[in-house]
């Protein structure tokens, strides 16, 4: 069971580390360029009627997420790459810290059967 939970830690910071490495690369690139070419790609979403009948008004939802980023973006700066650094520390430590409170417990729910004494 530990090696479990440690394997599933350690899936997690990997993913992890993956997407705080795409976001950083991504936000290390000019976010004005490529945050507006996302608008006029809305246009173009398969299934957009579709989905338009299931979530009303998603492009208008879709277009206030993206002028939100770009404001946030804007707002952080060249700060940002450090920012998503910053919070891939914290999500690995909290993950690092489950995995080892997960381990405590199961360490502690272990049945304690008292050893068998030897035959003779």
């Amino acid at each position: 069971m530990l090696i479990a939970i440690w394997v599933f830690v350690a899936l997690g910071v990997a993913l992890w580390s993956l997407v705080g490495w795409g976001l950083y690369e991504l936000l290390r690139l000019d976010h004005q360029q490529w945050l507006g070419d996302l608008k006029p790609l809305l246009d173009q979403v398969p299934f957009g009627a579709w989905l338009d009948a299931w979530v009303p008004g998603w492009q208008a939802l879709a277009e206030l997420a993206i002028d939100t980023v770009q404001w946030t973006l804007g707002w952080m700066g060249g700060a940002a790459p450090v920012v998503v650094w910053a919070v891939w520390g914290v999500g690995t430590i909290f993950m690092a810290g489950a995995g080892a409170l997960l381990s405590l417990l199961v360490v502690l729910l272990r049945d304690k059967r008292p050893a068998a004494a030897p035959a003779a």
